[in-house]
């Protein structure tokens, strides 16, 4: 039912072989389960229910919910203009081949750039195939302290710490990027197993719940960040006067988030943030396999007695 969302998980990381693991979180409900087995290494934060919503929390590509009110945020005060150009030489100058799952190859081919691609083009590549180089790229042409204005945190650059956890840079994360888009030389990184990936990823992407949910519901009000967090209602078969539905998610090794509103047909908005952390490498790749974590969420926001049932779950 979900599969329309598979492009928002654009997993960095992660070529060894998939195991052949049981299909832990295969729906809704076992994603309930798992959430009350393990209510430390979970934040969910939705309207009355706010669990763990202050507690640092990695959450993978949904970081970029920052970056994009970042954007709007800079657009708005115009320090920045959606139609700017952005060499797209300059784009791919931020790559780093073999980490997020072929995203930053299917916003090329989406898009069919000439020279230059516009800025805003580049966000929808940030928000719809999920290219952590977008990501990067709009980090450093807005300034990493408008992020953390917004995030009440540091955020820091994906590809930088990609960089240095798994490519051999010495180097604070910004300084390894740096150096590797001067250079202009595609380096692709040999990736450990994943337990090692996972204690990385552990540690980076790190924000507040809290603070993901309070933005997604202000962007979802905003014309030009609904229009790119909206982009699944394009996809074949799915109906706005039914269900509308916003989201960013993302995943790494052990962990999977997302960040999405939902507006059933005659019903009130609701925002949800999930994040899901040190998840076992079995019951990691099931979440990949299902997307149960994104049923879960439009599930909570269209029946009342599951709702119940999670909110009951966390008390």
């Amino acid at each position: 039912m979900f599969t329309f969302l598979t492009a928002l998980m654009a997993a960095a990381l992660v070529t060894p072989a998939a195991p052949a693991a049981p299909a832990d979180l295969k729906d809704a409900d076992a994603v309930l389960g798992y959430i009350a087995a393990h209510p430390a290494d979970v934040a969910l934060v939705t309207q009355g229910i706010r669990h763990n919503a202050s507690r640092l929390t990695p959450v993978a590509s949904t970081v970029k919910i920052v970056h994009l009110a970042a954007y709007v945020d800079a657009v708005r005060r115009k320090k920045a203009d959606p139609a700017e150009p952005v060499p797209v030489a300059r784009w791919n100058a931020y790559h780093v081949p073999g980490t997020d799952g072929g995203a930053h190859d299917r916003a090329l081919k989406r898009l069919h750039p000439g020279a230059d691609v516009t800025l805003d083009q580049l966000v929808s590549a940030m928000i719809e195939e999920s290219d952590n180089s977008a990501a990067d790229l709009l980090r450093d042409r807005l300034g990493p302290e408008a992020l953390r204005r917004i995030a009440g945190t540091p955020v820091g650059t994906i590809n930088g710490e990609i960089l240095r956890a798994f490519a051999g840079c010495k180097l604070p994360a910004d300084a390894c990027l740096r150096d590797y888009v001067r250079a202009g030389e595609p380096v692709q990184p040999a990736l450990p197993a994943f337990a090692r990936q996972a204690a990385w990823a552990d540690t980076v992407t790190r924000v507040k719940p809290g603070v993901l949910q309070r933005l997604l519901g202000e962007l979802r009000k905003d014309k030009t960040a609904s229009r790119h967090l909206e982009w699944p209602m394009r996809q074949p078969g799915m109906d706005p006067e039914k269900v509308l539905i916003g989201t960013k998610g993302g995943s790494l090794p052990g962990v999977v988030s997302e960040a999405m509103y939902v507006v059933p047909a005659g019903g009130e908005p609701r925002e949800t943030v999930l994040a899901l952390r040190r998840l076992p490498e079995g019951t990691w790749y099931s979440a990949m396999r299902s997307y149960a974590h994104q049923q879960f969420i439009v599930r909570m926001a269209t029946d009342p007695a599951f709702y119940a049932k999670v909110r009951a779950a966390l008390k």
